[in-house]
Order: C-alpha cells, then structure tokens, then sequence
C-alpha cells in the first residue's frame, strides 16, 4: 500500500486541503482571478463587489498565491525548460515539492510518471 498524496487517486490524500496543493491546482486549471473576471464581479456584484471578492470560490487572486508556491513554479518552468538542475542543487524537501507541481500541473495521476526528469 502506497502513499496517496494524490486527493483525487481513490481517497481523501495527505495533501487534500493543504494550500500549497490548493493553490497548484487553481494555477493549473487556470482558476486565477484576471481583470477580466474582476470586472464580471464588479459588473454582477455592484456595490457588495469587494465582499464577493473577498468570499470567491470559483477563482483564486494571484496576490493570494504564496510566494513560496511562486517560487516552485518557477522552479518547475525552469525545469521544463531545460535549466541544467543538479542532483544537489536544491534541497531534498524542493525536489519533492517540484514533483508534486509536476503531478498537478502536468493532470498526471499520482505515481504515473511518462516523461524522465534526468
């Protein structure tokens, strides 16, 4: 029996509720709150518009993302891209982090890898 980190893999998931894993997933399916949904809000709101902002559950503000999540992000973008990471440059903690952006921006299911990162 393995480790679920994966809320959707058939049980509740270590990291179901966790912000960092809430927070991938809003980035990841696109659910960040742009000018233009802020001024769908603004227009169907009116005067309660900040309140509705503040209590939204459809979209997340991207001032309200962690920076510590920013940072994976990027790390994953760099990743992606092709920067030449080494097996020591980032922290054990950060590699696995890294493979857990990479599970949720990438929609794979918890422990099916396709691509090898070496």
């Amino acid at each position: 029996m393995g480790l679920n980190l994966d809320p959707g893999g058939g049980g509740p998931g270590l990291l179901q509720g966790w912000p960092l894993f809430d927070e991938l997933q809003a980035v990841a399916q696109g659910r960040l709150c742009g000018p233009q949904e802020r001024l769908k809000c603004r227009t169907a709101s009116g005067a309660f518009a900040d309140w509705a902002c503040r209590v939204c559950e459809e979209f997340l503000r991207p001032e309200a993302v962690s920076p510590w999540t920013w940072h994976l992000i990027f790390l994953y973008q760099l990743k992606r891209a092709g920067y030449p990471f080494g097996a020591n440059d980032l922290t054990l903690e950060t590699w696995l982090l890294l493979g857990l952006v990479r599970r949720v921006m990438e929609g794979a299911p918890g422990g099916k890898d396709g691509e090898d990162w070496s």
